[in-house]
């Protein structure tokens, strides 16, 4: 059996228009969640994502529009974009003053962006030096493409050399060692 910890709380209250509140109900009810676990949830992700992401400009494109744009891309267009990865986490970080380090860039970019941009789905495993990274987006080739360029350029500028490296079927998966971690 697992312990929770409990962290501190506060008790606040809140006047919210009645039509918002109704919208916070419904969807805490589809979620099967209390109404006070759903609105934690969702300032929760509002600070995240305004922490961790929109720290720097970010443009808001329909997906059906982005994909169009996407389309029209050529495979070297694809891939000098991508090479532009690095150096706009970097930016990031430097904003938000943290390192710029895989286990930064895991809980800090790959993670948020997984989650709140809904670039893809990721998850990882750790053990002692060994990383494994999985990506998956049911997206269109190219844009999956563009995510392997993307990510693989992110993990090189990092001194990672990737043992394993796959994608297939909208999956992508890294393994490498962190030789900073021996």
């Amino acid at each position: 059996m697992e312990i929770l910890e409990r962290t501190s709380t506060n008790r606040v209250t809140l006047r919210l228009q009645n039509e918002i509140l109704e919208i916070l109900k419904r969807e805490a009810v589809q979620k099967d969640l209390t109404l006070n676990a759903f609105i934690n949830k969702v300032l929760n992700k509002n600070i995240a994502y305004e922490e961790n992401v929109n720290a720097i400009l970010n443009v808001v494109l329909p997906y059906d529009f982005f994909l169009l744009i996407m389309d029209k891309l050529s495979e070297r267009d694809i891939n000098e974009l991508a090479k532009k990865g690095p150096g706009i986490v970097k930016k990031l970080f430097n904003i938000i003053g943290i390192p710029y380090d895989i286990e930064h860039v895991i809980h800090n970019y790959f993670m948020v962006i997984g989650i709140y941009c809904k670039w893809f789905e990721f998850s990882f495993k750790a053990s002692h030096n060994k990383y494994r990274l999985v990506f998956a987006s049911d997206s269109t080739e190219k844009w999956v493409t563009f995510l392997r360029f993307y990510i693989k350029s992110i993990l090189e500028s990092l001194k990672i050399i990737i043992t394993d490296e796959s994608q297939h079927d909208g999956i992508i998966v890294f393994e490498f060692s962190n030789k900073s971690h021996d």
